[in-house]
């Protein structure tokens, strides 16, 4: 079986375990094994520099760490109350500040990183 077989099979059973998610009504179920889902996107995106080049493989993986922190701690710090806590954060309850700070900038950071990893390419090669 292939590297890439194998990365099908595992969005299979991601997407199978969203599914039971969606139907448990388990927002967990739903959220944490999208983000594996958005790193082997990732990774499917970069397959053919990962295998030329395997120090890659850290943009993927670095991605949906930094997510499943993010969204961890999102979580731990909503268990109690939706907002996160009492006090504000610049003026934003704690777990809007966390989204707005944290979540939202990952987002365009990954963006920008991808953009590097394939600009930096173009720029040796020419």
């Amino acid at each position: 079986m292939s590297f890439i077989d194998k990365l099908i099979y595992t969005l299979l059973s991601l997407v199978i375990i969203i599914f039971i998610g969606t139907i448990t009504g388990s927002w967990r179920f739903i959220l944490y094994p999208y983000l594996i889902v958005i790193g082997i996107a990732i990774l499917f995106g970069i397959l053919k520099n990962v295998k030329q080049n395997p120090r890659k493989m850290w943009i993927p993986v670095s991605v949906v760490i930094g997510y499943f922190i993010l969204y961890a701690w999102l979580d731990i710090m909503t268990i109690d109350t939706p907002t996160g806590g009492s006090k504000y954060i610049f003026g934003l309850t704690p777990s809007m500040a966390l989204y707005i700070l944290g979540i939202w900038p990952l987002a365009n950071l990954i963006c920008l990183l991808y953009a590097w990893t394939f600009s930096k390419e173009e720029t040796l090669n020419n």
